[in-house]
């Protein structure tokens, strides 16, 4: 995973000096509904949270009709597990994520769309859940059970107007489990899944 990571910023790198006249720079912002898929995951609930980030648009050709979009940013993502009476009592799990997806963009006038994969990196986890623990943040192995490093792709489409500024919205879905696979609970097999929608704002580096 790491390997991948470090031959994504090396291509990116050699690109940005290859096409160092068209690359436009910007960020994007918006939300992304999250939820887990997999076996037993019929009783959970999809969650709303932030997502964000920068953006390097490069140029592939004069056009631009085809270019490489790498991108670094934040999404918080999760899921609602729904109360099983007799069972288990209901939580909300809040996963914290550092992205990196780098993407082929294809621009026809304002439509563009847009794959690739991603390489997640877990920061932090929130399981709220008072009734089995009043203050599980504070616990120092919280991040034990989960996967650091996840591998996911993206794709979406979207509209950008000549000033720079685009909509978009996106599908993001994990190859990687959330869980480790020593953990024997359910949801050990269960991957991140997530819809987003998003502004983008993008200028020409000169």
């Amino acid at each position: 995973m790491k390997q991948l990571f470090c031959t994504s910023v090396l291509i990116v790198g050699s690109l940005w000096g290859a096409q160092a006249q068209g690359i436009r720079v910007g960020l994007r912002a918006g939300a992304n509904y999250s939820t887990a898929t997999g076996a037993d995951t019929k009783n959970l609930e999809g969650l709303w949270g932030p997502a964000g980030g920068l953006v390097v648009n490069i140029p592939l050709t004069t056009d631009g009709f085809f270019s490489l979009q790498p991108e670094v940013g934040y999404a918080r993502k999760g899921y609602n597990r729904l109360a099983v009476p007799g069972i288990s009592s209901g939580a909300r799990l809040f996963l914290h994520y550092l992205n990196a997806p780098l993407l082929a963009k294809v621009k026809v006038g304002g439509w563009l769309a847009e794959a690739g994969p991603q390489v997640g990196y877990l920061l932090d986890v929130k399981d709220r859940n008072p009734t089995v623990d009043p203050s599980p943040d504070n616990r120092p192995n919280r991040l034990a059970p989960y996967r650091r490093w996840e591998l996911g792709y993206v794709a979406g489409i979207g509209y950008e107007l000549k000033n720079g500024l685009g909509i978009g919205v996106r599908y993001n879905g994990g190859f990687t489990r959330i869980l480790q696979e020593s953990v024997t609970v359910p949801l050990t097999r269960s991957h991140n899944s997530a819809f987003q929608c998003q502004l983008t704002y993008l200028v020409t580096r000169r």
